[in-house]
């Protein structure tokens, strides 16, 4: 889709009555509306891999370090965990949770469920032991579905019904060569708007909430795809958990196209992994977060003959804000790739706008997150008065998206409801603040929800670090936030703000947080400057990649106690990363190649 149409494609939209559902909508006037025609058919990702396995059922279909399911295997596989959870009377409106690890397993266990009639809940092994158990009760699934239960470490008494993917009924490993798999095996019909999986997201109040997508919106965003982008996927690199929705991309969008799903390792932030695949199996599509991005980059240009990703054609950048100096480092690394910065929330089936990137934009302030991707609309209702200055290049206001990709809703009730009906279509409220250009091109600002108030000024940590990922070039930059209660027992969002610390990984020897603090006092109020810059190795991060914005308040409110230890704060931000983190950064670190876990510490340094 062409980000050049000019503005005639975005229409003044008069004041709309919201329909009944949530308050969150009540009497919204959009500045700006812009609806993409949509594709002309939805995808069927199951069907598209039974039909590939009819017909070439020997090309590779998904690949982990352990092995290959072709398409015929992939098939029977899908066939056996179907029958199976049937035997066990799962079929159209239930749940069946896949406590699995990201590898080749998880497809054919997806697929498996979808082809019941029922949705899944993937709960990826990798996720810390809490998080697994409080997404499972959430779930109130009846069944679930693992690689061994012998290898779980969670308990599945809760279960009715424990299936295993990689085993038969007797136990034995499963053998999908037998012909009865696949004889008279077909998928339950089910309408559109069936739940095909939930996702669990925290969201922006760090409570998990179960989003809720439907089959039409998955097919929907994977035909999306197909038509947005001109080359479909031959060999898609898969670097993101089955329990975040990016994997949802990398899944069905390469299975509806018969490509084939590469899956470097367990953990999808191994940099040397991600590479080693790229050069073994000729990746050519990968969709990836850009802090790791930056990373894989940096290495590739320093620690190794430059080679290794001269198979990609396509890399989707999605998940945080995309540094414009970071387009300058992907064209010098791999020229010969195409990079795409992707926005969406889970609420609308993983992606909702996309933007080309091209050289100039590494010379922008801020990258825009582009136009709508094919089918859905985008509304920006304006902000109100004073609460934050227009941006010199046209409209500011909060994004609201509508389409096919919007989601059903959430698991449990969440109030006020972001979704709502205004003048008939249905709506996603995101909580983004977003700008848009003359030509129609909308560029992220900040969360509205990252707001805070200090010394009695509006501070948007979003403005802050944007300022200071920009003086770090292609590093990454966050704030945290120390917060005063006024009572005991007081928790929650609504203390005073006591302090704003900023911290920044990536940054090259030459970073002087003096200056850049001086800096940051010419263009933002006072209040708005933090009281320190931290460089740190690394910033905390969540599983899918996504920084750990608790894990920076716990920093702050450590750093800023008047109690706490006198060491530099830089040491003390390295140590007061979360315990579990912690343990997971050395796991990884242990369990990588010598020379990797040092090209990675040269990189970081």
């Amino acid at each position: 889709m062409s980000e050049d149409e000019g503005p005639d494609a975005i229409l003044p939209m008069a004041e709309s009555e919201a329909g009944s559902e949530g308050d969150a909508a009540a009497h919204p006037r959009f500045g700006y509306e812009h609806v993409t025609p949509g594709p002309p058919d939805v995808a069927d990702p199951l069907a598209a891999v039974l039909r590939t396995a009819a017909e070439d059922g020997t090309r590779p279909a998904v690949t982990d370090w352990t092995g290959t399911f072709d398409y015929r295997l992939l098939a029977a596989h899908t066939a056996r965990i179907a029958r199976r959870l049937r035997a066990a009377g799962i079929g159209p409106g239930d749940a069946v949770v896949l406590h699995l690890p990201l590898n080749r397993w998880a497809v054919p266990a997806m697929l498996g469920v979808l082809a019941t009639g029922a949705q899944y809940i993937p709960v990826d092994t990798a996720l810390p032991v809490r998080r697994r158990m409080a997404l499972i009760q959430a779930s109130t699934a009846a069944a679930v579905v693992v690689e061994s239960a012998a290898g779980t470490s969670v308990g599945l008494d809760g279960f009715a019904h424990v299936v295993e993917a990689a085993t038969a009924p007797d136990g034995e490993p499963a053998d999908p060569s037998d012909p009865e798999e696949l004889s008279g095996f077909t998928p339950e019909p089910v309408a559109p708007g069936s739940p095909a999986y939930t996702l669990y997201t925290s969201g922006s109040s760090g409570r998990p909430k179960g989003v809720v997508v439907s089959r039409g919106s998955l097919g929907y965003s994977t035909q999306a795809r197909i038509d947005y982008y001109p080359p479909l996927p031959p060999t898609y690199l898969l670097c993101s958990s089955i329990s975040f929705d990016s994997s949802v991309a990398g899944i069905y969008w390469p299975l509806a196209a018969g490509g084939h799903i590469v899956i470097p390792s367990a953990n999808p932030m191994d940099i040397e992994q991600i590479a080693q695949a790229c050069s073994r199996y000729g990746g050519t599509h990968m969709a990836i977060i850009p802090s790791l991005y930056r990373l894989l980059l940096e290495t590739e240009s320093q620690e190794s003959d430059g080679t290794r990703l001269d198979t990609l054609r396509v890399v989707i950048v999605a998940g945080e804000v995309f540094p414009p100096p970071l387009v300058a480092l992907h064209a010098k690394v791999v020229p010969h790739a195409t990079a795409y910065n992707e926005y969406g929330p889970t609420e609308c089936t993983v992606w909702s706008t996309v933007h080309e990137c091209m050289n100039l934009d590494a010379g922008r302030e801020r990258l825009p997150i582009g136009r709508p991707i094919p089918g859905t609309g985008v509304h920006v209702e304006p902000v109100e008065d004073g609460q934050r200055d227009s941006e010199p290049d046209g409209l500011v206001g909060e994004l609201w998206l509508s389409g096919p990709g919007v989601a059903l809703g959430y698991a449990e009730a969440v109030e006020p409801s972001p979704f709502a009906t205004v003048a008939g279509v249905r709506m996603y409220r995101t909580g983004d603040l977003v700008s848009v250009d003359a030509s129609g091109a909308l560029s992220f600002l900040s969360r509205r929800d990252t707001q805070v108030k200090l010394a009695g000024a509006r501070i948007e940590l979003g403005e802050i670090e944007h300022l200071l990922s920009a003086a770090v070039g292609a590093g990454t930059a966050a704030v945290g936030v120390a917060r005063r209660f006024s009572g005991p027992g007081e928790t929650g969002e609504t203390g005073e703000i006591s302090a704003l610390i900023g911290f920044v990984a990536g940054a090259d020897g030459l970073f002087d947080p003096a200056a850049v603090r001086r800096d940051l006092m010419r263009r933002l109020p006072r209040a708005a400057v933090p009281r320190l810059i931290v460089p740190v190795p690394a910033l905390p991060r969540l599983p899918n990649g996504k920084t750990d914005r608790e894990a920076l308040d716990r920093m702050v409110e450590q750093m800023t106690d008047p109690h706490s230890d006198p060491r530099p704060a830089e040491d003390r931000a390295t140590e007061h990363r979360p315990a579990d983190q912690r343990a997971t950064e050395s796991r990884a670190t242990n369990e990588r190649p010598a020379d990797s876990r040092a090209a990675e510490q040269r990189a970081a340094r």
